[in-house]
């Protein structure tokens, strides 16, 4: 039997009609004869409501509480759609985290799974029945419920792929896969169909919605195939494959409108107890740089502006280190070797200085070259980029 592992955004749950449209489509499968996972997210807006109701309550709440609490909106989805299945007819079992076999380890709010034990379910699918779970949890080693943070049921999905050996994982939201612009931005982003793991992981990094880019990381690393999908218009879809054609190819531009950049000098015999700190509370910081220079550490990354906080916390605790906060965006494009590819640099930086935008910082990665720049200049980068390098 093909066991497929789905999952579904709180977009394609939110609200009872999706809920038994999505009932369907999984019905559907069940009946083709194929072993079905389910993943799902908490109904739309649900895990915003509840995050209001704790700081509502607290300005600070407890992170262990706050894990109690976030991981009820996942269950109400997951047991919505097991009746929905039910009452059509079929037999289906829903389980948390917890029950699923996912083992964290002990950090709230963003932990880590460290190994899954899927007997649970594994016995469920030969019985049958089509296993519903709870995304974005888990259970530490501890016997406390935690969460796995930004992206988690994306994760979730894919580690359960991996755990059961799933001939495929496939992750459905109110989009039909990856474009080469964010259409919102570009209205003439072209749709595309394959696209291979290392660029998707960029695209994903860099801003791209779709999929979270952990979970591309967790997919790329066991050479899990993803489809992404849209469960509202079905037919168009992308196809996540482990390899792609030699040469650099521009292949989609992706932004962050809105990061914190950070410059900083420190006492390069503190470097270690530094990067210790950030490491404690697992906040992400992206794209770090470092250079000596006389017995001290300069240092810049940047951070998405859900982390500043922690982030300012942390610096906090150093004495004489120079510090500056800048209120940026990146647009970033990706594509197979581009950072290989001198030719590539060079004609995003003709681009920028025909089109007189000015950057702060270019950088690159296996797959991208990226640009920090003013906020206010990043949408109409973003256009410019993609009409020049992506459509012609």
């Amino acid at each position: 039997m093909r066991i497929i592992v789905q999952k579904y955004g709180g977009k394609s749950v939110a609200n009872i009609k999706r809920i038994r449209d999505v009932a369907e489509m999984v019905v559907e499968r069940h009946i083709a004869g194929e072993g079905l996972v389910v993943v799902v997210s908490a109904m739309a807006d649900t895990t915003d409501q509840l995050l209001e109701y704790a700081h509502s309550i607290s300005p600070n709440p407890s992170e262990r509480e706050l894990d109690m609490l976030l991981t009820a909106g996942e269950r109400i989805s997951m047991a919505l759609l097991s009746m929905a299945i039910c009452d059509l007819g079929h037999s289906a079992i829903s389980f948390t985290g917890s029950q699923s076999g996912i083992i964290t380890d002990d950090i709230h709010n963003r932990a880590r799974i460290v190994e899954i034990r899927a007997s649970r379910i594994i016995d469920e699918i030969q019985r049958g029945r089509i296993v519903i779970v709870a995304g974005f949890q888990g259970v530490s080693g501890k016997k406390e419920v935690t969460t796995l943070g930004r992206g988690g049921s994306d994760t979730t999905a894919i580690a359960l792929s991996c755990a059961l050996g799933a001939d495929s994982c496939e992750i459905y939201s109110d989009v039909d896969g990856i474009y080469s612009a964010d259409p919102k931005i570009c209205s003439d982003a072209i749709h595309i169909s394959e696209i291979d793991y290392d660029t998707l992981f960029d695209l994903t990094f860099f801003g791209a919605k779709v999929v979270h880019h952990r979970a591309v990381e967790l997919a790329r690393k066991f050479n899990i195939p993803i489809l992404l999908a849209s469960s509202i218009n079905r037919g168009k879809f992308t196809m996540v494959k482990s390899k792609a054609m030699e040469g650099a190819i521009f292949s989609a531009v992706s932004i962050q409108p809105e990061i914190l950049w950070v410059s900083l000098k420190i006492q390069e015999k503190k470097l270690k107890l530094f990067w210790d700190e950030f490491d404690k509370i697992r906040t992400s910081i992206r794209n770090p740089s470092i250079y000596i220079d006389n017995g001290y550490a300069n240092i810049i990354f940047w951070t998405l502006p859900a982390n500043s906080d922690e982030v300012k916390q942390v610096l906090k605790k150093f004495d004489e280190i120079e510090i500056e906060f800048d209120e940026l965006a990146i647009v970033a494009i990706s594509g197979l070797k581009l950072a290989e590819s001198p030719e590539a640099i060079a004609d995003v930086i003709d681009i920028m200085r025909k089109h007189s935008i000015k950057f702060r910082f270019i950088g690159t990665t296996n797959m991208s070259i990226f640009i920090i720049l003013d906020r206010k200049e990043a949408k109409k980068t973003m256009d410019i980029i993609h009409r020049e390098l992506i459509l012609k």
